[in-house]
């Protein structure tokens, strides 16, 4: 039994090392990983809805959803490794003036993009839950990439 306990320990040493790891070079706010599994996890369901309601449901579209998961593993790894890089064993300054914002800005894009993505998929069957105005907005600002002037006077500014 003895031995038994000590190889425990090991394992577990192992795996704490391994987790330290993980926590200091890859990634470490595991706060925010649940919130970008349920928004993932609802762009999933109403696109298979809306592909289902419109006779379009086809498996292949699921390898999408393992590519966005990838991608959105990544940049979160890259944004970690930037926003807390040290050099010469301590933080690095500017880095530590923009960090913050640099972190909740991709953080919030994540979801944004998903929230977008749920909006579509609810579109393509007519339950959108944005104005049209705002929707157009959005639309037009994923292709161009410029923030559109209000056409009209009582429309509000989006910033």
């Amino acid at each position: 039994m003895k031995v038994f306990n000590i190889i425990l320990l090991l394992i577990a040493a192992k795996y704490t090392d391994a987790l330290q790891f993980v926590n200091k070079y890859i990634f470490a706010d595991w706060d925010f990983i649940p919130y970008l599994v349920v928004i993932i996890t609802i762009d999933t369901f109403t696109g298979v809805y809306a592909n289902w309601k419109l006779g379009k449901l086809h498996s292949f579209k699921m390898r999408s959803l393992f590519e966005k998961i990838q991608m959105y593993a990544v940049g979160l790894i890259i944004i970690h490794g930037i926003a807390s890089h040290l050099v010469d064993g301590s933080p690095n300054k500017l880095v530590l003036l923009v960090a913050p914002y640099l972190k909740n800005s991709m953080y919030l894009f994540m979801l944004a993009c998903e929230a977008l993505s749920v909006e579509e998929n609810l579109n393509k069957i007519g339950k959108s839950y944005l104005p049209k105005w705002i929707r157009k907005k959005l639309l037009d600002y994923k292709e161009t990439g410029v923030v559109p002037k209000p056409e009209e006077e009582n429309q509000p500014v989006i910033q």
